[in-house]
């Protein structure tokens, strides 16, 4: 049996993604309006991560990467994401190659966010990676890549990184 996965932050490259879960395959990639992709999460680091935030405007669209994963690998993923230790599970439904499909992602539990974070450097690299790797629009790429950032001080995760 397998999982739909909607990443929209650093889990949105195949390349991360798979060295995290080996079973994971994208399905295709989807429009979400009414969000945004905001580094708002606090992260166990200290430093802001990726949280879809819904706002309900028009204007505003977020972009994710649909993957499909073995079930048997979803509590992988759970531990990997810090599920229930400042992300929670959503449900959404999003349109995939022009079929709806019901997916998971993680969102910012409450409490766990602070309008101030900012993400690592190489962190904020790794998601507009994901997103110029799967041709997502343009101002979208660049509105990611303006985002402000801190060095992070750990030398070692950022060589990792």
């Amino acid at each position: 049996m397998r999982r739909l996965y909607l990443a929209y932050g650093s889990n949105l490259h195949p390349v991360r993604l798979t060295e995290r879960v080996a079973s994971a395959r994208l399905v295709g990639t989807a429009r979400l309006p009414g969000c945004q992709v905001a580094f708002v999460k606090r992260g166990r680091d200290g430093s802001g991560k990726a949280s879809l935030v819904f706002t309900d405007q028009a204007e505003h669209a977020a972009y994710g990467a649909v993957y499909a994963l073995a079930a048997k690998h979803k509590a992988v993923l759970d531990a990997i994401e810090g599920l229930g230790q400042g992300y929670d599970e959503r449900a959404l439904e999003v349109s995939v190659n022009g079929h709806l499909a019901s997916v998971f992602t993680y969102v910012a539990a409450a409490g766990y966010t602070a309008a101030e974070l900012a993400p690592y450097d190489w962190y904020r690299a790794l998601v507009t990676a994901g997103a110029e790797h799967h041709g997502f629009p343009a101002d979208y790429v660049e509105a990611l890549a303006a985002v402000r950032t801190q060095p992070d001080p750990d030398r070692q995760r950022r060589a990792r990184h």
